[in-house]
């Protein structure tokens, strides 16, 4: 053999092995699900609703489509593709479901009309979710294990979620605690599942909870977490701190109600009193922790802080310690919790001789938590959560009984022109609308919104429109002519409405709109917010549908404009932008259509950083 031959043939092996390991890297690449997982439960953002993440990763895929089912839901009994963004080989998107559950979720992964994957999720709800924190009457110290009895209440455990029996996965002891009665208090009453994160540590003082770079000049009783300073003084390790934030940040922004504290025994009178912590630098400690943990996770999460700083009989107490959680409480920086230091005799363990509690202080305890959450959370519910989310300034407001906002600009006049954006939804408007608003209300423009739920255009979804659109330009000297902004699904929303008011707006802008019910979100989804059949909706179609209803704007001469992604999936452009584009300048219509190369349905900053959207709003808005 020729070394030329030679050399060919083990080109060619070395090339075979190199296309089969590549064959064999693309099977090794599974497509797996993160999330949701079995038991979670995410936070609702309105009393009737809240949003489920669905991620994870996709294989070798670079583009494709999610989709969902979930058969206890009408509008998602059939297979429905999500709002997915699939890069790096991973997909994320949101889906908005009612409150409620456990729902038994399907979601599959389509590479074109191939399945790559289906997953099942048995349990997944929409409801609470609280983390506790604190010490070991937060923890798993007491006398009896305690157990779920509602079968709607379950905790994370550091990997996923399960039913939420004694002890609690993430929180230290092995007996029980006062969560599985108080959470299925809380489920009852709101027909909802809970969720818990549980992370307390028995025995540790507010000191052990603190950053790293807090000082105190004496150290708790245990200082396993404490560390001498070079001055003489101490500062904590920072380990538990950074747990707990971590903890706090995995549930996300705004994905837990509120931090339940329950801790103060270790800084009470201690048998060395030089370890006993003051009232007043207790106070400082525990509204620095508070202050610190809100930063670092980016929202200013709700505490309720229980006065906590019993022993043992004859040692009941501290009034300096109480004094301190109830100012803190007090002062508006965080919300009262249950005062437990009443709870005495058979509700402690071992006959009343001990801290922790005996089975009847769990299901006490849990009581008094269940009676300070429970109106709290009956009025949290009526409130408004879009100032958390807005990507400037701005306020709430409610229109009946539906969720707005507004942003005003620093100058504005008697006839303020605005922004109607669409939809208004937890997320929606986000950070990525931030520059565009940003240049509306140095522009002297106002933006608004409703939240009119997954209306998809339906006539109930107009009558929200309406309703905020008299209360703007009647109540609040807003412009009668506002310029519509409709973000994807938003288009139909806001395409519909200006259909039926073509006299009442100054023109319409979208970023990738939905303009076609039979595209998105398909007849046998949008079917149930028109209450009518899919067949029905089908025959009238044309009566509900943007697309076919242009005759009014096109004669007022209304402009359009509209910025779309050649290769949008989720939202096709020729169904949709390119359709509206067509059928408008069919009627003498005027419309704008910038089709970016090469993007689909995505965070491109291209869709929201759009000078010519700016412009074109600027320009044509009165």
């Amino acid at each position: 053999m020729t070394g030329r031959k030679h050399s060919k043939m083990l080109f060619q092996s070395f090339f075979l092995l190199f296309l089969l390991s590549v064959v064999y890297n693309c099977e090794a690449r599974p497509v797996n699900l993160q999330s949701p997982v079995d038991y979670q439960v995410f936070q609702r953002f309105a009393k009737d609703r809240g949003t489920v993440l669905i991620a994870g990763n996709c294989g070798n895929m670079r583009a494709g489509i999610i989709e969902m089912r979930v058969g206890a839901i009408p509008a998602y009994r059939v297979w429905t593709p999500v709002h997915a963004t699939i890069s790096d080989s991973s997909f994320q998107c949101s889906v908005v479901l009612p409150a409620g559950g456990w729902y038994k979720l399907e979601i599959r992964v389509l590479d074109g009309k191939k399945t790559k994957a289906k997953f099942v999720i048995d349990h997944v709800g929409v409801g609470e979710v609280f983390v506790i924190a604190g010490q070991s009457n937060a923890a798993n110290y007491g006398e009896k294990r305690q157990l779920v009895k509602s079968g709607h209440v379950s905790t994370y455990n550091g990997k996923g979620w399960q039913v939420a029996n004694d002890p609690q996965p993430l929180a230290d002891g092995d007996g029980g605690s006062f969560i599985p009665p108080f959470a299925d208090a809380i489920a009852s009453e709101f027909n909802i599942p809970v969720g818990i994160i549980s992370c307390a540590i028995g025995a540790t003082s507010v000191r052990e909870w603190l950053p790293d770079d807090v000082v105190f000049h004496s150290p708790p009783t245990i200082v396993s977490r404490v560390n001498r300073t070079a001055d003489g003084n101490w500062r904590s390790n920072g380990e538990t701190y950074l747990r707990f934030v971590s903890l706090l940040s995995f549930a996300g922004n705004h994905g837990f109600r509120a931090v339940l504290w329950h801790q103060g025994e270790s800084d009470a009178n201690q048998q060395d009193t030089s370890r006993t912590l003051s009232g007043a630098d207790y106070q400082a400690f525990l509204t620095q922790l508070i202050q610190r943990s809100r930063m670092d996770i980016g929202w200013s999460a709700p505490w309720f802080v229980a006065q906590a700083s019993y022993h043992v009989p004859g040692d009941e107490g501290s009034d300096d310690i109480r004094s301190a959680q109830k100012v803190v409480a007090d002062s508006g920086f965080a919300l009262e919790g249950p005062d437990t230091d009443i709870l005495k005799g058979s509700f402690r363990e071992n006959n009343g001789k001990g801290v922790h509690f005996s089975d009847a202080g769990l299901q006490a305890h849990a009581a008094g938590w269940y009676r300070k959450l429970s109106p709290w959370l009956a009025t949290e519910l009526l409130d408004s959560t879009f100032e958390k989310q807005l990507p400037l300034p701005g306020e709430t407001f409610r229109v009946n009984s539906s969720a707005a906002f507004v942003i005003l600009p620093s100058k504005f006049s008697a006839a303020t022109p605005w922004v109607w954006y669409a939809p208004t939804l937890p997320g929606l408007p986000g950070v990525e609308e931030r520059w565009m608003f940003e240049r509306f209300t140095r522009a002297g423009i106002a933006i608004a919104g409703i939240d009119a739920g997954e209306s998809y255009g339906s006539p109930e979804g107009q009558d929200i429109f309406s309703a905020l659109y008299m209360e703007l330009t009647q109540r609040h000297g807003f412009s009668s002519k506002p310029m519509l902004l409709g973000r994807s699904r938003g288009g139909l929303q806001t395409l519909s409405w200006a259909a039926g008011n073509a006299d009442k707006v100054s023109g319409f802008a979208g970023v990738y709109p939905v303009c076609n019910i039979a595209s998105y979100p398909g007849i046998e989804k949008a079917s149930p917010a028109y209450k009518l059949s899919p067949d029905d909706l089908t025959r009238r179609l044309s009566e509900y549908n943007p697309v076919d209803r242009l005759q009014a704007l096109a004669a007022a001469q209304i402009p359009f404009f509209a910025i779309h992604g050649d290769v949008d999936v989720l939202v096709p452009l020729e169904l949709n932008s390119g359709m509206l584009k067509k059928n408008y300048e069919l009627l003498g219509g005027s419309m704008e259509l910038v089709i970016p190369n090469g993007q689909g349905h995505s965070m491109w900053n291209g869709f929201f950083e759009s000078l010519e959207l700016v412009d074109f709003v600027i320009r044509n808005i009165k």
